[in-house]
C-alpha cells in the first residue's frame, strides 16, 4: 500500500487520491505550493551536487469504467532546475525591487534639492517684480481712494439735498408740482439709487483697502531683509506674536506652547521671524472651522546647532495636490477674498535668508505642520 511505504506522506497522498475518485478528474500538487512531498534527490547536471528534489505531482484517472475511475495514477515530476531558476529571477527581482526603490529615494533627494533651487530663483525674481509693482500701483491707489472718499461725501450731500427738496415741495399746496416731483423720482428710480449709491461707494472703498493690503504686502514681501540683525529670543517672539494674533486666535483655537528649557538666543531679524510665526499662527486659525487645537513646539537642536519650531493644526489640512505650491506667490487655497498668496512665499523668503529650512506636512481633514529650523548663529548676509 503506498500509504504504507511513505507513511509521512500519507496524508497528501490519501487527500488527493480522493479528489480523483470522487470528482472524475486529475488532481495537482505544485512545487510552489509544496516543494519536497517526497524525500527524493536530484543531482545537479553540470556538478553532480545532490539536492531535495522540487516536485510536481499528477493524480489522475488510469481506469475508468461507466464514467466511474477504478484505478489512480501518480507522476513525479524533478523540477529542480525549474525551480531553481524561478527562485534565482524571484531573487534578482528583489534586488531589482531595492535598487530601484534605492534610486527612487536618490531622484526624490535631486527633485527635492531642484525645487528648493527653483524655488529660490522663483523668490528672487518675485521680490524685484513685486517692488515694481508695489511702486507702480500705489500712486493710482492713492488718488483713486481720495476720489472715492470725496464721492461719498458729495453723495451724501446731493442725497440730503433732494430729500430737503423733496419736502420743501410736498410742504407747498400745489398739488401740480407735488405730482411733477413723485413721478420724476419715480422715473429716475431715485430711492433705489439713494439705497444703492452709498452701497457701490463702500464696495469700491474696500476693494481699495484691499488693493492697498496687497501693495503694502508686496512691499514687504520685496524688503523682507530690511530689519536689523541682532540676538534674540525666539520664544519672547512667538510670545509676542500670538499677543498681536490673540484676538483671531482666541475665538477659534486652544492655544498650548511648550519651549526647551535651554533654548539659546538665535541671531536673526527678529521682526521678520515674527512675521512669519504671525503667518502660520493666522493660517492655523483660518483652517480651523469651528473649535480646535493649535500646539507650538520649540526645541533646541544641539547636534545641528540650530532652533526648530513646529506650529500643528487640527484643522482642514491641504490637499496632497497643492503641497507642492503652498510657498507659491500668489498661490492660496482661500476663498477670494480672503487671501493674498503671498504670506507663506514671505515666510519662505525670510526663513531662506536665515540659512533655514520650512517644511510642511498635512493631512486633509485632520491638520498641518509647519517645521522651522533655524541655525544658532546666522551671520547677516553679504
Amino acid at each position: 500500500n503506498i500509504l504504507d511505504i511513505f507513511p509521512q506522506q500519507a496524508s497528501l497522498l490519501k487527500k488527493k487520491i480522493n479528489n480523483v475518485f470522487v470528482l472524475n478528474n486529475s488532481s495537482f500538487s505544485y512545487w510552489e505550493h509544496r516543494p519536497h512531498p517526497f524525500a527524493f534527490s536530484s543531482s545537479r547536471p553540470i556538478t553532480g551536487e545532490e539536492t531535495l528534489m522540487y516536485q510536481n505531482i499528477e493524480f489522475f484517472p488510469l481506469e475508468l469504467k461507466n464514467n466511474k475511475v477504478n484505478s489512480v495514477g501518480l507522476i513525479v515530476q524533478d523540477v529542480t532546475e525549474l525551480a531553481s531558476y524561478y527562485q534565482t529571477q524571484k531573487r534578482l527581482s528583489v534586488e531589482l525591487e531595492e535598487e530601484h526603490a534605492a534610486l527612487s529615494r536618490l531622484n526624490k533627494k535631486l527633485e527635492d534639492a531642484q525645487n528648493q533651487l527653483l524655488q529660490s530663483e522663483k523668490m528672487a525674481a518675485i521680490g524685484q517684480l513685486a517692488a515694481g509693482i508695489a511702486h507702480e500701483i500705489n500712486n493710482p491707489i492713492g488718488f483713486v481712494n481720495s476720489n472715492l472718499q470725496c464721492l461719498k461725501e458729495h453723495t451724501e450731500r446731493l442725497t440730503q439735498l433732494v430729500s430737503f427738496f423733496t419736502k420743501l415741495v410736498n410742504k407747498t399746496a400745489e398739488p401740480r408740482y407735488q405730482d411733477l416731483t413723485a413721478e420724476m423720482l419715480k422715473r429716475q428710480q431715485y430711492d433705489f439709487i439713494a439705497e444703492d449709491l452709498p452701497e457701490l461707494i463702500e464696495d469700491s472703498v474696500q476693494g481699495i483697502d484691499r488693493v492697498s493690503e496687497i501693495v503694502k504686502n508686496l512691499k514687504t514681501f520685496s524688503h523682507s531683509d530690511s530689519s536689523e540683525w541682532q540676538w534674540a529670543d525666539i520664544r519672547e517672539g512667538i510670545d509676542n506674536t500670538i499677543k498681536i494674533a490673540s484676538n483671531q486666535l482666541k475665538y477659534k483655537a486652544n492655544l498650548s506652547c511648550d519651549y526647551a528649557t535651554d533654548l539659546p538666543l538665535v541671531h536673526c531679524q527678529p521682526m521678520q521671524l515674527n512675521q512669519v510665526f504671525l503667518n502660520l499662527l493666522v493660517n492655523a486659525s483660518q483652517a480651523i472651522d469651528e473649535r480646535g487645537e493649535i500646539f507650538v513646539h520649540v526645541r533646541h537642536e544641539v547636534k545641528l546647532k540650530s532652533v526648530m519650531v513646529k506650529i500643528t493644526d487640527t484643522g482642514s489640512g491641504i490637499e496632497s495636490h497643492h503641497i507642492q505650491r503652498i510657498f507659491e506667490p500668489f498661490f492660496t487655497t482661500k476663498p477670494v477674498g480672503k487671501g493674498t498668496g503671498l504670506g507663506l512665499s514671505l515666510s519662505y523668503s525670510i526663513i531662506k535668508k536665515h540659512h533655514g529650512e520650512i517644511s510642511v506636512t498635512s493631512e486633509a481633514g485632520k491638520g498641518t505642520c509647519f517645521t522651522i529650523t533655524l541655525p544658532i548663529d546666522c551671520s547677516e548676509p553679504e
